[in-house]
């Protein structure tokens, strides 16, 4: 490993430390020489996987509480046998994360600039977290995506191909599966899932192909519930609420772009 920087250095003894942690671990980084390329890890659990590949100048991964990495803001892997690879090219993005729980895969491949990227799984109330399967795929440039996932076997899948979209994941039901396909720019999704669902979980099946759309989803109550929308065209605004409660809790409202 070639250090081009403070930060590598700094990267290259946190990446020490890791491996260090847990022995089956493996942390992968290649950094080009156009760009600091901030990278900070701390590892605690056994058989952890971690792969991190970035080129291009000023990419990012960590920061948990806040948007630029430090050496005391890091990227963590809490618990057993996760399996983490993170992807990076071009310049100025960012990706953040934060992984507690058992048997879960990360997958995000980033392609182009200043997209951002967020992602938690667990927290501390709910450290455990089983078998979460999280893969995001992002091309073109300012696209922002933020998953607040807390919850049991929830399949979280993404992919934009596009710029200046916005999509929000809250995912807290005890099951669920949440696939957004994105094709356009400048669109926003705000999705919800909640509560205990019913044997299957909710399920949500997105694909939006158009530019300007706007559509929030919210899942919520102890009986499984399904929406498939499939948009094609622009400046579409979808509201879509769902429960087997009397009530939807904090209901939310699509709002025209």
């Amino acid at each position: 490993m070639k250090h081009y920087n403070n930060y590598n250095k700094v990267l290259s003894a946190i990446t020490l430390a890791l491996m260090m942690l847990a022995g089956t671990s493996m942390a992968q980084v290649l950094n080009a020489p156009t760009g600091p390329n901030k990278v900070y890890i701390e590892q605690i659990g056994n058989t952890n996987t971690v792969t991190i590949e970035q080129t291009g100048g000023t990419n990012s991964i960590g920061g948990v509480t806040n948007t630029t990495p430090s050496n005391t803001n890091y990227a963590t892997i809490n618990g057993n046998s996760n399996t983490v690879a993170m992807i990076q090219k071009g310049d100025n993005n960012l990706g953040q994360y934060n992984i507690k729980g058992n048997n879960n895969d990360y997958t995000s491949t980033v392609t182009g600039n200043n997209n951002k990227t967020k992602l938690t799984i667990g927290d501390a109330n709910n450290a455990s977290n089983l078998r979460n399967n999280v893969t995001e795929t992002i091309l073109g440039d300012d696209n922002t995506v933020i998953q607040n996932i807390i919850g049991n076997d929830i399949l979280s899948t993404l992919s934009i191909t596009g710029s200046t979209n916005e999509v929000t994941k809250d995912l807290r039901s005890s099951k669920g599966i949440s696939d957004v396909t994105l094709t356009g720019d400048n669109n926003k999704l705000d999705i919800e899932q909640l509560d205990a669902s019913g044997a299957n979980g909710h399920n949500l099946k997105k694909v939006i192909q158009g530019n300007t759309n706007s559509i929030v989803t919210q899942q919520q109550g102890t009986n499984d519930t399904t929406i498939d929308i499939k948009a094609t065209g622009d400046s579409n605004t979808i509201t879509v609420r769902t429960s087997s409660n009397s009530i939807i809790t904090n209901p939310k409202t699509a709002v025209a772009r």
